[in-house]
C-alpha cells in the first residue's frame, strides 16, 4: 500500500481553492446584480413611458388637464429624452452576459438625475399650487432608495438612499414644504433605504456563507461540515471518543499495473477510482478519512453516531467489490474492524484535518493486509461480524484466529462464503 496522503495535500492548494471560490462568489453576485439591474430597467422604462405620455398630453391639452393655458415644450422633450436614454440602457443591459462593478454606482446616478428632472418639471408646471404632488415625489424617492438593495452591494444602497434624500430635500425647497412634514417624509425615505441595504447584506451573507461551506469542505468531510455549521465550536473542542467501523481498501498489484501506463493515465485512473469509492461510502452514511494512493480509509459512525455503522460499512464493502469487477482488472482487498477511536481536528490554523486515530484504525489496516495472503477480497473482524444483522452474518464464514502483523494476540477473522 502506498504512503497515505490526505487531500488537499498542502496549504497552497487550499488557499488557491479559497481564492477560486471567492472569485466565483463575486461573479455570482455580479451576475445576479446584472439580472436585478435589468428588472429595474424594465420598471424604469415602464414608468417613463407612462410619465412621458402624460407629459405629452399635458403639453397638448394643458387647460383641460391642469387648468393652465400653456406649458413649456421642455416638459415633453425632457420626458422623451429620458425615455430614450432609459430604453438604450435597457437594451445594453439585455445584451450583456456578465455584470460590471461600475453598474451599481453608475445607473443609480442616472436614476437620481431622472428624479431631479421629474421634480424640476413638476415645479415649473405646477409650482406651489399643487403640493399634493409631493406624495408622488415621496413615492419616487422611496423607490430610488430601496432600489439599491436589489443591486446587492452596500455602496449602491448608500448611494441610492443619499440621492433619494437629496432629491426630496430639493423638492421640499421648491415646494416650500413645512419642516415637520419634510422631516417625516425624509425618515420614511431613509427607512426604505435601510431596508434595501439590509436586504443586500442578507443576500451577500448567505452567498458567502455557502461559499465558506465549500471552502471548509476542501478540508473536512461533508458530514463533518454539516455538524460544524450546526455547532461550530464543538468541532474545535476536545476530540471525542466514538465507536465506529473502519473500512480500508487497497488495489492489489497496482504498482505493477501502473508501470505500463503513462503518469497522466495513472492519475486519471486513480481519480476515477477514488471517486467511485467515495460515492459508495457517502451513499452508505460514511465519509472518507483519507486516500492512500490506490487505497482508501473510510469511517462509519463519527462524528455523528450511526446506529448501524457496522452494517453500513459491510454493505459499502460489498458495493465496492461489485463495482471493482466492472472498473478494472485488478483484485481488491478490503478490511473491516469496529471499535473505539478518537475523532477530532488535527493541524494548525492554516491547515485543519478532521481524522480518527486509535488502535481500531491500525487493526483495520492489518486485516486488509491479510487479504492477499489468504486470497480473499473481504475480511472483517469478529467484533464487526457480531454487530451485523442475521442476514449479513449468514453470508460469512470464519477463517479462525489469525495473527495480524505487529500483534501478539490472534484475531478471529471472517470472510464471504
Amino acid at each position: 500500500m502506498t504512503r497515505p496522503v490526505t487531500s488537499p495535500s498542502s496549504t497552497s492548494e487550499s488557499t488557491a481553492a479559497a481564492r477560486e471560490i471567492a472569485a466565483t462568489v463575486d461573479q455570482v453576485l455580479l451576475r445576479e446584480s446584472l439580472s436585478n439591474e435589468l428588472k429595474l430597467a424594465y420598471v424604469r422604462g415602464l414608468l417613463l413611458i407612462v410619465s412621458t405620455s402624460l407629459d405629452i398630453l399635458v403639453f397638448f391639452f394643458p387647460q383641460a388637464l391642469i387648468g393652465q393655458p400653456s406649458v413649456p415644450p421642455t416638459i415633453a422633450l425632457i420626458g422623451l429624452l429620458a425615455t430614450s436614454l432609459s430604453l438604450t440602457i435597457w437594451a445594453w443591459l439585455k445584451g450583456r452576459q456578465t455584470g460590471l462593478r461600475a453598474l451599481p454606482v453608475a445607473v443609480p446616478i442616472f436614476d437620481g438625475l431622472l428624479v431631479a428632472l421629474f421634480i424640476t418639471n413638476i415645479a415649473r408646471v405646477m409650482g406651489e399650487s399643487h403640493p399634493q404632488i409631493l406624495t408622488n415625489i415621496t413615492a419616487f424617492c422611496s423607490l430610488l432608495a430601496v432600489s439599491g438593495g436589489m443591486r446587492l452591494y452596500r455602496r449602491a444602497s448608500v448611494l441610492t438612499t443619499g440621492l433619494a434624500l437629496a432629491n426630496f430635500a430639493y423638492a421640499a425647497v421648491l415646494f416650500r414644504l413645512e419642516p415637520g412634514i419634510a422631516l417625516f417624509a425624509s425618515i420614511t425615505i431613509l427607512g426604505t433605504g435601510f431596508l434595501g441595504m439590509w436586504m443586500a447584506t442578507i443576500v451577500q451573507r448567505q452567498v458567502k456563507s455557502e461559499a465558506g461551506r465549500l471552502v471548509v469542505e476542501w478540508f473536512l468531510p461533508k458530514t463533518v461540515v454539516e455538524s460544524a455549521f450546526e455547532a461550530p465550536l464543538e468541532l474545535l473542542r476536545t476530540p471525542q471518543s466514538c465507536v465506529v467501523t473502519v473500512l480500508v481498501t487497497d488495489l492489489r498489484d497496482f504498482t505493477r499495473y501502473a508501470e505500463k501506463l503513462e503518469p497522466v493515465a495513472v492519475l486519471a485512473f486513480l481519480n476515477r477510482w477514488q471517486e467511485v469509492q467515495s460515492q459508495i461510502v457517502v451513499q452508505h452514511g460514511g465519509w472518507v478519512d483519507k486516500f492512500m494512493g490506490d487505497g482508501m480509509l473510510a469511517v462509519f459512525g463519527a462524528p455523528e453516531r450511526l446506529d448501524n455503522a457496522a452494517e453500513a460499512a459491510f454493505e459499502a464493502a460489498l458495493a465496492i467489490l461489485r463495482k471493482v469487477e466492472d472498473f478494472c482488472p485488478l483484485p481488491i482487498g478490503i478490511g473491516l474492524h469496529s471499535g473505539e477511536v478518537v475523532a477530532g481536528c488535527m493541524g494548525s490554523g492554516s491547515h485543519l484535518e478532521f481524522t480518527v486515530i486509535g488502535d481500531t484504525v491500525n487493526v483495520a489496516a492489518r486485516i486488509e493486509g491479510l487479504t492477499k495472503s489468504v486470497d480473499q477480497p473481504l475480511l472483517l473482524s469478529q467484533t464487526t461480524q457480531q454487530q451485523l444483522s442475521r442476514v449479513s452474518q449468514g453470508e460469512l464464514r470464519s477463517l479462525g484466529p489469525l495473527l495480524l502483523r505487529g500483534r501478539e494476540e490472534p484475531l478471529e477473522i471472517f470472510t464471504l462464503h
